[in-house]
């Protein structure tokens, strides 16, 4: 119905304004010029008014408002300011041509609103910019300068260019030769039609005697007067260009051209002075063409010129106009392209070091700073091949979290086992800590969301689409390092309603309306109730309580959401009631970045459960691609051979086949994760915290919405404990550090110690190493931390190098550690360690073993743990059978040095690292008769009450196992330990 009726009005507007048109009929073109306006803004009047009551809703109002005054007064400024130059700059247009020249002006203004539109946020960043310690080393600029300021003058630039061009379009077409006053108009062969000009004989009318022949010289006058137009808009032209020229040196902060990224000696040396030149040129003619007494002197120079060499003033003028245009090209040709590419290869480069190393030392202290890792502490691992009894005692804490379980194989167990029912989907696992009880536990968790896609086809209906199916529920969470006699997560919440099995963990408000999944409106607290949870062969209904969305209590807010999402459906249904919500940008990423669109935000939000209620926690980052001398981020390429990123990119990594970095950040050569949004699972709310107060972007940012921040001070400690420092901010500073931690300029020109993710053979293939969180003990610490690391190896080698860590815990929050190896002691690599599996007879003719039968081994990632000064390896190994859809955990690997242990738990292969008695995989000793009775009673218990739930699969192992058990009584031999 509403793009019906917004055709139809246009329609109708459409035929009033031809019809008035070509009737003669002011007042009907009027009329159908009002109503095309009246809808545009009608409907347009309807989208904003939408926006608004959102923006109302989570307590944004005044943000809203600012951006929408802010694009009508940038816009108007620039509408106003092109078209009045213009104007100006047209004055000289002949009278007679004030059609085109109102047409000039209107496009002119159009075209300034058009760029107000676009720079609004630039003009923002500009007036409330703030200023920097730091300046660059060539001009002495505050990085402030490069952050807030050159934008807007390179904005400013642009909307010169398009005013003076134009003027100069507008007069250039008012100047055009035609017919004046019945003359005939001939033009000579050889010249330009916009200058030349030559009246002759009219044909005789037989009154009067025919006019005279005047000699062209005897003309100059009268074309000075003609194209005197073309004088100002070619000055202000010019001058425009030199302003550009003069912007141009900061712009050399991110130049390519020399050994790094930034001003290089070639840049300084030779391009510097070429764009001062070039501007003193531009500046030159500029004043001779807007200058009055200036163009009446060259005007007469040219008539005096033309009259005693008999020349045509059109061919004298446009060889004199072009000498000074053919001066400037020809400077910037010579001076901008061929000078420095010869003088970078005649002499920069066979001196490269000596004559870039203090552009070298900028950038590396630039980029540095860029990338936040000037307050990086870089240590060397004292690293002592022993773990002993006594180490292992001591990290006892950290050592019960060592992550076991995958979040790939998690994520298929609890999709098969506790997504329930087909509309809810399980899709991710995020890592967190918590204290359970008195320990403080590494944990999992995934949410369960409601995928409503998911429904049978002829149920996906309307109504159970946006009435009925409103939300998911609930999470599930395990410890990373505990798992089922089984090999099953061993969860400490489960199932719906929640099950928590600790009271800290209860969740009292497990609707999720708000998530990762939730990516179309709903109309919460309807006449229709809302599906909460299954229980058993009924379920169970209810009613929205929260003060999300926007209450439709008018036929006024009916009929804008009907026409900003729903529809003519949502218009005429029953449902919604005065009491009802529609709630809408739902998906928490789209969520934060309508509230706040000049943020990053990161690809991975997280559930926690705080006070009994599930939030969101989303990293935002603040970016810029402005910060001088400082080298722009370039992921890794996702396939081999791919186009890489800009040279010199800020990456040390070549290609792989499975990259999974994020490629947000790309480009960016400023990067803050300066803001953690929190936004609730039930009602929507969004709250936004500081975490980076000396930043000057969210600085900027604050002062121009002033209510859109909090202080990291006011995040409720509850949710505080759960912040975590992001996955793909350590990635970006990884790759970056693995770089620029050569802090010494000759060393860094030679990548004499480049270093590269560690690499890992997963699934079959050999992939980087993602960062991944671990609890750690420092040395000289009491208790384990929570901590995000990424381990490094040296480019074209496999031994470990170092690692990269950042704390995440309390004051620690933020704080970056390096370590390096020594380099006189071979520390293994991940991927050595799947090498030394691999060379393992016993453990590699296990692994074939199971790959067999209609099983298939899955070998997770590779854990490189610190444990005081040494270093301890982790890989789990699961087996999947071909009739289950999930892996179990069968076997953990642990080398330490060239020793090997594995056993089917961590515990066991731990004890068999130390005292060097490995316990082999799958064999815990064996069961006596009577303890192979008790296992097969157990397993018949066990297979009753799977069948009985309809969990086949499962029942089918307890079958299995319940099979061995008796041919082990029959055989009268033991049975090996499960």
């Amino acid at each position: 119905m509403y793009v019906v009726l917004l055709l139809g009005l246009l329609a109708v507007s459409a035929v009033l304004v031809v019809r008035g048109h070509m009737r003669g009929r002011p007042r009907m073109l009027a009329a159908g010029a009002a109503v095309m306006l009246g809808t545009i803004g009608f409907f347009g009047l309807m989208s904003l008014w939408g926006e608004m009551l959102w923006f109302e809703e989570v307590g944004f109002v005044r943000r809203f408002w600012t951006s929408v005054v802010a694009r009508v007064v940038v816009a108007g400024a620039g509408a106003a300011f092109a078209s009045g130059l213009t104007w100006a700059l047209t004055l000289s247009v002949n009278p007679d041509e004030r059609v085109i020249r109102r047409l000039g002006v209107t496009l002119a203004a159009v075209v300034g609103a058009l760029w107000g539109l676009a720079s609004w946020t630039v003009a923002l960043r500009w007036g409330f910019g703030v200023r920097t310690p730091v300046a660059d080393p060539i001009f002495g600029k505050d990085t402030g300068f490069y952050l807030f300021r050159l934008p807007f003058y390179d904005a400013l630039f642009w909307l010169f260019l398009f005013a003076s061009t134009a003027a100069l379009v507008t007069a250039v077409l008012a100047a055009w030769p035609r017919r004046v006053e019945g003359a005939a108009m001939r033009r000579e062969p050889s010249a330009t039609p916009l200058l030349d000009v030559q009246v002759v004989e009219a044909e005789p009318s037989g009154e009067g005697p025919p006019p005279e022949v005047r000699p062209e010289h005897e003309l100059a006058s009268t074309l000075v007067r003609r194209h005197r137009a073309l004088f100002a808009p070619l000055g202000a032209l010019a001058l425009t260009l030199a302003y550009g020229r003069l912007l141009a040196p900061y712009h050399l902060m991110y130049s390519r051209r020399g050994a790094v990224e930034g001003a290089g000696w070639t840049d300084v040396h030779v391009l510097l002075p070429v764009y001062y030149v070039l501007a003193a040129l531009l500046v030159a003619m500029g004043i001779v063409l807007l200058v009055p007494a200036a163009t009446r002197a060259f005007s007469r120079a040219l008539a005096k010129r033309a009259e005693r060499a008999n020349d045509s003033i059109a061919a004298l003028a446009t060889a004199t106009v072009a000498a000074p245009a053919a001066i400037v090209v020809a400077v910037a040709l010579l001076g901008l392209g061929v000078v420095p590419a010869l003088v970078q290869w005649l002499v920069v480069e066979p001196n490269e070091l000596s004559l870039e190393e203090r552009y070298l030392r900028s950038n590396i202290a630039f980029t540095r700073d860029g990338f936040n890792l000037e307050h990086a502490e870089v240590e060397e691992f004292p690293l002592e091949a022993k773990l002993t009894p006594d180490v292992i005692r001591d990290r006892q804490s950290m050592l019960e979290n060592v992550r076991l379980w995958d979040p790939r194989a998690f994520n298929e167990v609890v999709r098969q086992f506790q997504e329930l029912r087909l509309y809810y989907d399980i899709t991710g696992t995020d890592f967190d800590r918590y204290t359970v009880g008195d320990e403080y536990r590494q944990v999992m968790l995934s949410p369960r969301e409601m995928e409503a896609s998911n429904l049978p086809v002829e149920s996906q209906t309307f109504v159970n689409r946006h009435f009925k199916y409103t939300h998911g529920f609930g999470l599930v969470m395990a410890p990373v390092s505990e798992f089922t006699p089984t090999g099953l997560p061993e969860l400490i919440v489960r199932d719906i309603p929640p099950v928590a099995d600790h009271p800290s963990l209860r969740i009292e408000r497990p609707e999720i309306y708000f998530g990762e999944r939730t990516n179309h409106y709903v109309v919460a607290n309807s006449r229709a109730p809302e599906f909460n949870y299954p229980m058993g062969g009924t379920n169970v209904y209810t009613h929205y309580a929260g003060r999300g969305g926007v209450p439709l209590e008018s036929f006024w807010r009916k009929l804008v959401y009907g026409w900003k999402l729903g529809g003519t459906r949502l218009l005429f249904s029953d449902y919604p009631t005065p009491e009802s919500r529609i709630l809408f940008h739902r998906n928490i990423a789209d969520r934060v970045a309508k509230a706040a669109p000049f943020l990053t935000l990161d690809h991975d939000p997280y559930p926690v459960i705080v006070e009994g209620r599930i939030k969101w926690i989303v990293d935002a980052y603040t970016t810029s691609d402005r910060y001088p001398y400082s080298e722009a981020y370039a992921p890794p390429s996702p396939k081999p051979g791919a186009r890489r990123g800009p040279k010199d990119a800020a990456t040390a990594e070549p290609s792989t086949s499975e990259v999974t970095l994020p490629t947000r950040l790309a480009g960016a050569n400023y990067v803050r994760n300066s803001v953690k949004a929190v936004v609730d699972a039930y009602d929507g709310s969004i709250s936004l915290y500081v975490f980076e107060p000396n930043d000057p972007v969210v600085q900027v940012w604050s002062r121009i919405y002033p209510d859109l921040f909090r202080p990291s001070d006011a995040m409720p400690e509850a949710l505080r404990v759960h912040v975590r420092y992001p996955e793909a901010m350590l990635e970006t500073q990884g790759l970056v550090f693995a770089k620029y931690h050569m802090t010494d300029p000759r060393v860094f020109y030679n990548r004499e110690d480049l270093w590269v993710r560690a690499t890992e053979k997963y699934s079959e293939h050999v992939r980087p190493v993602d960062p991944y969180y671990v609890m750690w003990q420092a040395p000289g610490s009491r208790s384990a931390e929570f901590i995000l690391m990424q381990p490094f190896t040296p480019k074209g080698r496999q031994v470990l190098i170092g690692w990269i860590a950042a704390l995440c815990d309390g004051a620690n929050y933020g704080r970056l550690i390096a370590y390096r190896f020594p380099k006189d002691q071979w520390v293994l690599g991940p991927q050595q360690v799947d090498t030394k599996i691999d060379q393992s007879p016993s453990l590699s003719a296990q692994l074939t073993l199971w790959d067999q039968h209609g099983k298939r081994v899955i070998r997770g990632n590779v854990l490189a743990i610190p444990i005081d000064t040494t270093i301890l390896y982790v890989e789990p190994i699961y087996i999947q059978a071909e009739a289950a859809a999930y892996p179990e955990l069968r076997t953990v690997v642990l080398m330490h040095g060239d020793e090997m242990s594995y056993a089917p738990t961590f515990a066991e292969a731990l004890e068999g690292l130390v005292t060097g008695r490995p316990v082999a995989a799958g064999d815990r000793g064996a069961m006596t008769p009577s303890e192979a009775a008790t296992e097969a009673n157990r397993a018949f218990d066990d297979y009753v009450r799977l069948m009985s739930t309809g969990d086949f699969a499962e029942a089918g192992k307890q079958l299995e196992v319940l099979r061995d058990a008796l041919r082990s009584l029959q055989n009268g031999r033991p049975l090996p330990s499960r």
